[in-house]
């Protein structure tokens, strides 16, 4: 716990110092970079095709669901391996060639059956100057060094007891310049936790009502100081980011267990979908909103903006950019809203569903689907389609298995030889994006030699 004004004070000039570093266009930090999911990147690729502008592509030993984190020259991604789950693997990429610099295993603390249906080293991991923090369904969470070295290691499970879930976990970690934010949504207890990234010792924890969710902490910055918002299972919570102590909560929200909350200066948006509990359309876009971040009588707390009349989210989590905001439903169908006033522009179906969250940067948003195609868009009010990329040729895609095989026997698009893709993450820096599937990694980008 943090015990004095003189700490407070260093904690939260440290937070803005980290503000101004970690958005440089050469560093992609966490889940969707700093919570945004915004990139200050200069240069990106704008189109290309499995046969023109994939600068590499590396197959990532195991099987991972997590998006990438770069800082500077190198990526770092996580995965799992084993038939029970019973290794976490963290690898080191040379982002200019693809080259792996190292490979870490680690044992799980809890096991799982490995299958389609449960979570595969889903949380994204963090990074920061001093080292990469990893959190894995079995519980583990490893800090190591830039060069592979240990930092400190923690078992959740054994400290607070097993994660209870038959599809596993998927909350991925947020960040400080002093703590890691770690969320655990399961049907045992659950909490807020904070880990001091220096050496792994609690600095808070705080107990939350049991209940599976995937969605992830995001941190916003109020005056200066942290505050962490989680929307997880019919709430959205702001907690004091140094002490873990309950600001606010906004009651009524359904289907919020798999987007996140997305965090733009003082908007939040709020993810949420159709569920058993609110099968109905027009209530399920009601919990699709934008809250505002207010202080009423010297006390943090909200406004709600906005309500959605039809837009939607499912598994990516909303988009807040030059003045519009981005939901992407079920079936890949995206919604452009006003920022401010919750007025929808247009409703457009993209190329296919979309499992990773949209990604802006410049005068272009990257929507990728799920089966390799990234469709990008121009932000604005009116929709403009500027291209739409494919990692996978269809005559590469020569899988013999059952399940690659539609009604005709052909094979489908969207599989590789080693079977279907998903595109789970991606991220963004100078002159390259990093998407990320099962079990591949692609930089797309001018080599650096040639540009």
């Amino acid at each position: 716990m943090f015990k004095n004004s003189n700490t407070l004070l260093f904690i939260a000039v440290g937070l803005l110092t980290s503000i101004s570093s970690v958005t440089a266009s050469d560093t992609w930090t966490g889940f969707r970079g700093t919570g945004s999911n915004i990139s200050t990147a200069q240069n990106l690729p704008l189109k290309w095709s499995p046969d023109q502008g994939i600068r590499w592509k590396q197959t990532v030993p195991g099987y991972g669901q997590s998006s990438p984190v770069i800082w500077k020259d190198r990526v770092f991604v996580t995965s799992i391996e084993g038939p029970q789950q019973e290794t976490c693997l963290l690898h080191a990429y040379d982002l200019a060639s693809g080259k792996l610099i190292w490979s870490k295993q680690f044992k799980a603390s809890q096991t799982k059956k490995s299958t389609a249906m449960v979570s595969r080293a889903a949380p994204t991991p963090a990074v920061d100057g001093q080292g990469i923090y990893a959190f894995y369904e079995s519980g583990d969470v490893f800090a190591c060094r830039h060069d592979g070295s240990p930092l400190w290691h923690r078992s959740l499970v054994k400290d607070y007891g097993a994660f209870v879930s038959n599809h596993g976990i998927g909350n991925s970690v947020a960040q400080t310049p002093d703590q890691l934010i770690v969320l655990t949504a399961h049907d045992g207890p659950s909490y807020l936790l904070s880990l001091d990234k220096r050496t792994g010792k609690t600095n808070w924890k705080t107990d939350r009502e049991s209940g599976v969710a995937w969605t992830s902490p995001v941190i916003a910055d109020r005056n200066g100081t942290p505050e962490i918002i989680v929307s997880a299972r019919g709430t959205v919570k702001g907690y004091q980011g140094l002490t873990g102590k309950l600001l606010w909560t906004l009651s009524g929200i359904s289907g919020n267990t798999i987007p996140s909350a997305s965090v733009f200066e003082d908007y939040i948006l709020i993810g949420a979908s159709t569920d058993r509990r609110n099968p109905d359309g027009a209530n399920a876009s009601a919990s699709n909103c934008c809250l505002k971040l207010v202080t009423r009588d010297g006390k943090p707390g909200y406004e709600v903006l906005w309500k959605a009349e039809k837009a939607v989210s499912y598994y990516c989590t909303p988009l807040a950019y030059q003045g519009c905001a981005y939901f992407v439903n079920k079936v890949g169908v995206v919604f452009c809203l006003d920022l401010k006033t919750g007025k929808q522009h247009y409703a457009q179906r993209l190329s296919g569903p979309c499992w990773s969250s949209p990604l802006a940067a410049g005068d272009q948003i990257y929507f990728f689907t799920k089966k390799g195609i990234t469709d990008v868009i121009a932000p604005g009010p009116e929709f403009k389609r500027i291209a739409a990329n494919s990692l996978l040729a269809d005559t590469s895609n020569t899988d013999k298995s059952e399940d690659s095989k539609g009604h005709t026997g052909k094979p489908k698009q969207g599989y590789s030889a080693a079977g279907p893709i998903a595109v789970y993450g991606a991220a963004a820096v100078d002159q390259a994006l990093l998407i990320r599937t099962g079990t591949e990694l692609y930089c797309i980008g001018t080599p650096e030699n040639e540009s």
